[in-house]
């Protein structure tokens, strides 16, 4: 929500997203009109692959393309969720969003991956009891948006 705020401050238009906290989403928005800038919420779950699509969709419908994409969706610690939630939500659904955002994203735009400082030090470091699965799916998102940014990288020096 700060960030949302401080980016609508600095006259970026956004697209919130959320999954459950439809009232908190519509707070946000509300302070992003305040200071005379345009918010379109998205009720979408991002391990949903069509939920994303779709929420893509009403990206480009509404400002025609991208140029940052804040992936800062967090969890794997709900009881009532499967085991392989965490790493579903905090890796898989994060290299998707980025995949499906990039045919938005004109050149010099930009992803930035909200993690965590037990997540960042996975493996090297003593964790917290009962993060065990935050800590190392984060850590896989890591990884994997490292290397899906590398090959996006590779791709461009063919190019050019």
């Amino acid at each position: 929500a700060a960030l949302a705020e401080r980016l609508a401050g600095r006259g970026a238009d956004l697209v919130l997203n959320y999954r459950d906290k439809r009232a908190r989403a519509e707070g946000v928005a509300e302070r992003v009109s305040a200071l005379g800038r345009r918010a379109v919420l998205v009720r979408a779950d991002v391990t949903e692959p069509d939920d994303v699509k779709r929420m893509m969709a009403e990206t480009e419908a509404a400002f025609g393309g991208l140029d940052l994409l804040v992936l800062n969706a967090s969890g794997g610690l709900e009881k009532h969720r499967a085991a392989d939630y965490a790493m579903r939500l905090n890796k898989d659904a994060q290299v998707s969003l980025v995949t499906q955002a990039l045919p938005l994203m004109p050149p010099g735009s930009r992803v930035v991956f909200v993690t965590s400082h037990l997540a960042h030090f996975y493996g090297q470091t003593p964790g917290l009891p009962g993060y065990e699965p935050v800590a190392a799916s984060k850590r896989a998102g890591e990884d994997a948006l490292r290397a899906r940014a590398l090959v996006k990288v590779a791709d461009i020096a063919r190019a050019t």
